[in-house]
């Protein structure tokens, strides 16, 4: 199982291992998913909606967007190393530029992926986890509306410590973006992470089967710029930093989170339109 043996469940704990089916769902980061824990033959689902506003004025133009998305993870465990997943978008955009309305809406561009666990340094009360992930964004989504069009590809590493009060995900990622009728989104690098810790520590933990977790997060990433027709869009590209206080209520097989992003450096490119803040609250469930 990746993303440790969460809190209150790694077996290596003076001979808890007992405790496993009567413990709660592990926590995880809330705005990444590679991080997501998944045991041997088990199933882990989690529908997450975001809502996204972005707004500004440019040449005296108001400009606002809001964006929501309804995303649904499937992953699964094959072998205790082995960890693979889908994520499907269904995407809503409403733009309101200078008094001019639009909107799209429909599948989002899927994305698939697996992720293998390459180090594990298990000790009585903690545990450590290195796991590199790769994976494609396929094009289902409507080119130009709610996706890009390419078949993309990207990579990176999971590392996971925890311990029985608190666990910390991070990674690593890149974007390579291909180009699909004329038009190639910049490519990205990411480092993301994320603190979940155990409130109310002081209580028995081997008598209790809910948890409640507060969480902080912060994401980096870097955009290079878009191409169209070969040519550098001068209005795109740039760097953004989050920071996401959340909370995550954990039963013993779905946990229920929410978690608020933002933005403190929005340094993006010429008229590109920042984002003013993120919402996220999704519910996850183990099978």
């Amino acid at each position: 199982m990746y993303s440790a043996l969460r809190a209150l469940t790694i077996p290596t704990i003076v001979g808890l291992s007992f405790l496993m089916p009567f413990s709660a769902a592990f926590a995880a980061a809330i705005t990444f998913n590679t991080a997501l824990p998944v045991s041997k033959g088990e199933l882990i689902f989690r529908e997450q909606i975001t809502v996204t506003r972005s707004s500004d004025t440019f040449s005296g133009i108001s400009r606002d967007a809001t964006t929501v998305k309804s995303i649904s993870v499937l992953g699964f465990g094959p072998t205790r190393k082995l960890a693979v997943f889908g994520i499907l978008p269904i995407v809503n955009i409403e733009r309101d530029i200078g008094g001019i309305k639009s909107d799209a809406s429909g599948l989002g561009d899927a994305t698939l992926f697996v992720r293998f666990e390459t180090y594990r340094n298990d000790s009585p009360g903690r545990t450590v986890r290195i796991a590199p992930f790769a994976g494609l964004i396929v094009p289902t989504g409507r080119e130009g509306q709610t996706g890009d069009g390419s078949l993309d590809v990207f990579g990176g590493l999971i590392f996971t410590a925890a311990t029985i009060n608190w666990v910390f995900d991070s990674q690593v990622k890149y974007i390579i973006n291909s180009e699909a009728n004329g038009f190639q989104r910049g490519d990205s690098a990411s480092v993301d992470a994320s603190l979940q810790y155990r409130l109310f520590s002081d209580r028995d933990f081997a008598k209790i089967d809910r948890y409640i977790y507060g969480v902080i997060e912060a994401n980096l990433t870097y955009f290079d710029n878009n191409e169209l027709a070969g040519f550098v869009d001068p209005n795109s590209g740039g760097t953004q930093i989050w920071i996401s206080p959340g909370i995550q209520f954990a039963a013993k097989r779905w946990i229920a989170e929410t978690a608020i992003r933002i933005p403190v450096v929005n340094n993006l490119n010429g008229s590109t339109l920042e984002q003013d803040y993120s919402f996220v609250v999704s519910l996850r469930f183990n099978f």
